[in-house]
């Protein structure tokens, strides 16, 4: 892939898409090298339109009937909305869909937008929310898979009312060519096919634990429990296993009832610049989980002490990795 990659460097859209996907794909062969050539031009070069987000509006698509030439009208439409990307550089979660899309398509690639479902927080575990994100579907040799372009291009950082305030370009390779078995950890079709067909239900997506980063996503597996949503009583003791493809030295578990103290505090250095140090009082206070390591497989136990626990985060090294909501009954 790193082929691929340093070649689409040097691709520039010259106001014709057409053209595009085929300065893109032009010295590869194969399927794989086309789409990765594709997926990566759009994460490098189209940025997330948060002040679009953070306006609550919705894409105006055409209206039109069986009386009118609805599929001239939408195709007009859409030529004129992938443009309008393109010349911008920005969209939501919907143009990079449609842009991966047609991107493939011109290059005689099957490929589908999937809108649904896209967990982002911790406290949506086992709250069923809105349909809220676009992503693709590709069709690949023999075989379908799962990528999404708009999560792989960066990140959105958040104020403290929840408002979008910038985008960070980061590549996250996670988001690209993924079995359904991983991409569903976040994300799950509205129309229910995909998961019909792989045998996970809405409610059980909704259900999973939350995972924090996809640093996480991309090590983790063998995760047990396999449900986020945990009932129990006080005194019960809780197992958790997972494999790990890094090296773990810490674990910790968080709760609303007990929270490790950060490691890290800031300092003033001057009137206006700050830093980051190392807290020697929070590095006291930190409290460790005794686990069990064979290879890449841990586990370790967590009994509930008390009658109000409704969560606990598991930290590696002292990142925050999974939570698990707790229910808890008399």
């Amino acid at each position: 892939m790193r082929k691929v990659d340093s070649f689409v460097l040097t691709v520039k859209y010259e106001n014709d898409y057409i053209k595009l996907a085929r300065d893109l794909t032009g010295p590869f062969l194969l399927d794989i090298d086309k789409v990765r050539a594709i997926f990566k031009w759009i994460t490098n070069n189209i940025s997330y339109d948060f002040r679009f987000f953070n306006s609550g509006k919705d894409i105006q698509q055409p209206e039109c009937s069986d009386k009118y030439d609805c599929a001239g009208i939408t195709r007009a439409w859409e030529n004129d909305y992938l443009k309008k990307i393109l010349k911008s550089r920005k969209a939501v979660c919907d143009g990079y869909a449609r842009l991966f899309q047609k991107l493939c398509e011109l290059n005689h690639v099957q490929t589908e937008i999937i809108p649904g479902y896209a967990r982002t927080k911790p406290y949506q575990i086992g709250n069923k929310i809105t349909a809220n994100h676009a992503w693709n579907a590709v069709f690949i040799d023999t075989a379908w898979f799962f990528l999404d372009a708009t999560w792989a291009a960066g990140y959105c950082v958040e104020n403290d009312d929840g408002k979008l305030i910038k985008f960070v370009k980061e590549y996250e390779d996670y988001y690209w060519i993924n079995v359904f078995q991983r991409i569903s950890r976040n994300h799950y079709p509205k129309n229910g096919y995909w998961g019909d067909q792989y045998r996970l239900s809405q409610e059980d997506f909704f259900n999973q634990p939350h995972y924090y980063s996809a640093e996480v996503l991309s090590n983790i597996s063998n995760e047990q429990p396999v449900t986020g949503m945990l009932t129990v009583k006080k005194d019960d003791t809780l197992h958790f296993s997972f494999e790990y493809q890094k090296d773990i030295r810490y674990i910790q578990v968080n709760s609303n009832n007990f929270r490790n103290p950060s490691l890290w505090t800031t300092i003033a250095v001057s009137k206006r610049k700050t830093k980051l140090v190392r807290d020697t009082w929070a590095e006291k206070k930190q409290v460790y989980v005794q686990f069990k390591r064979i290879g890449n497989h841990y586990s370790f136990d967590y009994v509930v002490k008390d009658n109000s626990l409704y969560y606990v985060d598991l930290l590696f090294d002292y990142k925050k990795a999974l939570r698990y909501k707790i229910i808890l009954r008399k």
